[in-house]
């Protein structure tokens, strides 16, 4: 017996690990379950430009990853900060969230964009036109530490889901809802309200889509060569295009979906129908109009 035991130490500081070494954890991913076209829940399974872009490189890097489903945006951030998740695909970087999880390079520009109900438009240069009205914005989310700290201190602005959210504007309970382009562009066909609203004039501000790392995670010292790996696909132009496709995508199944979504289904399947019968894809039009264009921002906004 004694000898077994004077092999079994040897071994152990001859290879620098226990006989029995336990297997190594299989990083979770996780990411905001109603984003698209980066990041949406599909049937129980996250899909978007988020988590392709994420088990793509994870799959070059030879890490093994399990994708977590969510359905609500909030709980995937605690479950990040509490390190049950490893990595979220797509989150905004700000100094609240900086305390708990550690940011890739950033790898999409999302413009952060102002919705009002059609024919409701008014004067918005800047970030105090908004003051004096009612604002609506998705739970969970954060658009900067700059504008977040404005609207906790000069605006009124309500965190409901995106479905309530437009519901308000219809309603005349909200003035005007803070959202980001892509989730605007697709949820307003999910909720077929396209032909109810319009876009303000001018992006609110411009912020990066990021891949968050928690500071619990085992796999922290691997952002390194995610971040690598981002920069070489964002160079090639591959994440733009990825978007367009991913959109692309989701466009040809949206309409399986709408009834989920609609309140009265008939009446704005009807005025849907219509609407898309005399117009292109707006959704299309609006992120070449907000991307391509590089329409100026609010003053106070950050800019390009």
């Amino acid at each position: 017996m004694r000898h077994l035991v004077v092999l079994l130490t040897f071994i152990f500081h001859v290879t620098g690990s226990p006989l029995f070494a336990q297997p190594s954890p299989v990083m979770v991913i996780s990411g905001n379950p109603e984003a698209p076209p980066v990041a949406w829940n599909k049937q129980g399974k996250l899909q978007g430009v988020g988590p392709k872009l994420a088990t793509d490189i994870l799959s070059q890097l030879n890490i093994q990853y399990s994708i977590q489903p969510a359905t609500d945006w909030l709980q995937v951030q605690q479950q990040l900060v509490a390190g049950e998740v490893d990595l979220i695909v797509s989150a905004y970087k700000n100094k609240k969230r900086e305390q708990h999880m550690v940011f890739s390079a950033p790898y999409l520009e999302s413009p952060v964009v102002a919705v009002v109900k059609k024919g409701d438009r008014f004067i918005c240069n800047c970030w105090e036109d908004m003051i004096g009205k009612k604002g609506v914005a998705g739970r969970g989310e954060s658009f900067g530490d700059d504008f977040d700290a404005y609207i906790k201190d000069k605006l009124d602005v309500t965190y409901t889901p995106y479905q309530r959210a437009f519901e308000m504007l219809e309603e005349d309970t909200a003035d005007y809802l803070i959202i980001d382009l892509y989730p605007a562009i697709i949820y307003s066909k999910l909720l077929m309200v396209e032909d109810k609203i319009e876009f303000m004039e001018k992006p609110i501000v411009m912020q990066q889509l990021h891949m968050a790392i928690s500071k619990k995670s085992p796999y922290l010292d691997q952002l390194p060569a995610i971040n690598n790996q981002l920069k070489q696909l964002k160079a090639a132009g591959k994440i733009k295009k990825l978007a367009i496709d991913q959109y692309n995508s989701w466009h040809k199944t949206f309409k399986e979906r709408q009834h989920f979504y609609a309140k009265a289904q008939k009446n704005a399947s009807d005025a849907q129908a219509t609407f898309n019968a005399e117009a292109r894809d707006r959704g299309l039009d609006n992120l070449a109009r907000f991307i391509e264009e590089g329409r100026p921002y609010m003053e106070g906004g950050t800019g390009h």
